[in-house]
């Protein structure tokens, strides 16, 4: 199993592990400068927000599914290392880990 792999589905467990998510319903983070990462394999915004806290330097990260259906089709996750620029968007996720 690749690096990548492994951190996806690390990302997957502590999502369904760790209860209820502090996503944002309907926005959309846009970074003010550099993303640290993106993926098009994790599935709901849980599992983005499960990657950005075991990512290095991760410190808010935004969520679009590529269906209407979050919980079950894949999506972009990206990993911001900033607050970014928080727009509302009728299906998109965002949100900032605390502390």
């Amino acid at each position: 199993m690749s690096p990548s792999c492994r951190t996806i589905c690390w990302a997957v467990c502590l999502a369904t592990l760790s209860g209820p998510s502090v996503a944002e319903d309907r926005c959309k983070l846009y970074p003010t400068g550099s993303v640290i990462e993106y993926s098009y394999e994790l599935v709901g915004p849980d599992a983005c927000l499960a990657f950005c806290e075991q990512t290095e330097g991760c410190v808010a990260w935004s969520y679009t599914p590529h269906t209407f259906n979050p919980k079950t089709a894949p999506g972009e996750c990206r990993l911001l290392p900033d607050d970014g620029t928080r727009e509302d968007h009728a299906r998109d996720f965002c949100g900032r880990l605390d502390g």
